[in-house]
């Protein structure tokens, strides 16, 4: 069918229920009455399900932790899984996160791209469709969660006590074109241990990103030793050396990026721990650093844990940390790690606890989830192919495994699908983040043709 014409038409709409979605600051809060992942993802979902309502589809909330909404007759379900929390902004913005400005033909704001954006196209392509009357032999439902950037516990919800007919097959548009057949698998850790001296360190906000910023306070007397190891530094861009009252403040300027692409970052701990390594310290920074370096350092693949690995599908095993503090006498460092699927996550789980074992920091699992594998040659991975190569005319892509972590691997028979395009700069979870407007077109037109092609037949 020739949706031209409906989608142009749909361009201004979608544009501004995007810019209004992506104003809601829909970070994980302190839970409240009815607001299981706090005020934000609560009022972010509550938004959607009215747009959907607005346009003529049934709406469900399962308790603020999931919505559906659905379309169309039939026994079958196609699914599409999407999430309308976000990670935090972070700093490095050049316009408000929340602010939803567009300039130079781009629209900023935090969840553009991750994932309220997609999710929304995705939806205009339902209303296309229910609009023009088109003949459809499954129902069409748009799954919403509301703690995707953290540990799931919407889905766990979802899954555990509202126990839904599941999609029979299904896509999340939470990742690239063109399809994602395999995802790596992923495992959320701390590494924990007591402080009795008074340290402050900090950086990062979330597991899942490559920290843009850290921070350490030191004493007053090494402000000189400070400031000579930043001017020896090859990465001396990235520190700026401030007095103060507290003392000699270290703040460490890197370069966010997803988890799952680390490469594409810069990581300001580490970086930080690397030029404290350079300094006299001494006393239980002196351990932690030591710690650090020993550990960590700035490798991006597990070498210094001892759980480097690769596979064919999916390359190297990466491993993050996201975020470290000190609170309470405590030290919390969060890890984020991908795991090649033909590597068992627990695996993985047991070398890092075996490894830190006589460190004196205690090992926790907060998170973790098997990885994803739909063959290329199955059903689902063709058709979606199929429809993203009749919209764009490229088939030189072909489908790719990826260390991102989507809904696809809760239920069977469902791929990352969408929505960011090759020549799209990924700015998910990083300072200013965009969506190039004129981009818009085409992700609507592909997402259309995939969820009339699952759903014809």
């Amino acid at each position: 069918m020739d949706f031209t014409q409906a989608v142009r038409e749909a361009l201004q709409p979608l544009t501004e229920d995007i810019a209004a979605l992506c104003k809601i600051k829909s970070v994980e809060g302190d839970p409240k009455p009815g607001m299981p992942f706090g005020e934000g993802p609560a009022q972010a979902l509550e938004a959607a399900l009215v747009m959907g309502e607005r346009m003529g589809f049934k709406t469900e909330n399962f308790d603020n932790y999931v919505g559906h909404i659905e379309y169309g007759e039939g026994e079958e379900i196609v699914g599409i899984l999407g999430h309308v929390d976000v990670v935090p902004a972070g700093d490095g913005w050049e316009t408000d996160p929340w602010g939803s400005v567009i300039r130079d033909g781009k629209l900023w704001g935090r969840g553009v791209l991750d994932d309220k954006g997609p999710v929304l196209t995705c939806l205009y392509a339902m209303k296309i469709l229910k609009d023009l009357g088109v003949p459809l032999k499954k129902r069409i439902r748009l799954i919403l969660g509301t703690n995707e950037e953290n540990n799931w516990g919407c889905m766990d919800y979802y899954l555990r006590e509202v126990k839904p007919q599941l999609p029979d097959l299904a896509f999340s548009p939470d990742a690239e074109f063109p399809v994602t057949y395999a995802e790596m698998g992923m495992l959320q850790f701390t590494l924990e241990r007591p402080v009795t001296e008074d340290i402050c360190l900090k950086g990062g906000s979330a597991f899942n990103s490559v920290p843009s910023s850290a921070r350490a306070v030191l004493p007053a007397e090494l402000e000189e030793d400070v400031r000579a190891a930043v001017v020896k530094s090859a990465n001396q861009s990235m520190y700026t050396v401030e007095n103060t009252d507290e003392g000699v403040v270290l703040h460490v300027k890197g370069i966010g990026a997803h988890a799952a692409c680390p490469k594409d970052g810069k990581n300001a701990i580490s970086y930080m721990m690397e030029l404290l390594s350079e300094l006299p310290v001494t006393g239980e920074l002196k351990e932690i650093v030591e710690f650090y370096r020993r550990y960590f350092g700035t490798s991006l693949f597990g070498e210094n844990m001892g759980i480097a690995v690769s596979d064919a599908d999916c390359g190297p095993l990466t491993l993050n940390v996201g975020k470290i503090s000190v609170e309470g006498r405590k030290l919390t460092i969060c890890c984020d790690s991908r795991i090649p699927v033909s590597v068992e996550v627990n695996q993985i789980a047991e070398k890092i606890r075996t490894a830190v074992a006589d460190s004196g920091y205690d090992f926790h699992v907060t998170s973790k989830e098997d990885p994803l594998y739909i063959p290329k040659d199955s059903y689902l991975v063709t058709t979606l192919m199929e429809a993203y190569q009749k919209v764009t005319g490229d088939m030189e892509s072909q489908p790719m495994a990826s260390g991102g972590a989507t809904y696809s691997r809760t239920i069977g028979n469902c791929v990352a699908f969408g929505c960011l395009l090759p020549d799209q700069e990924d700015t998910m979870h990083q300072a200013n983040e965009y969506l190039e407007l004129s981009k818009l077109e085409i992700w609507l037109k592909i997402c259309l043709e995939a969820i009339y092609q699952l759903a014809r037949e």
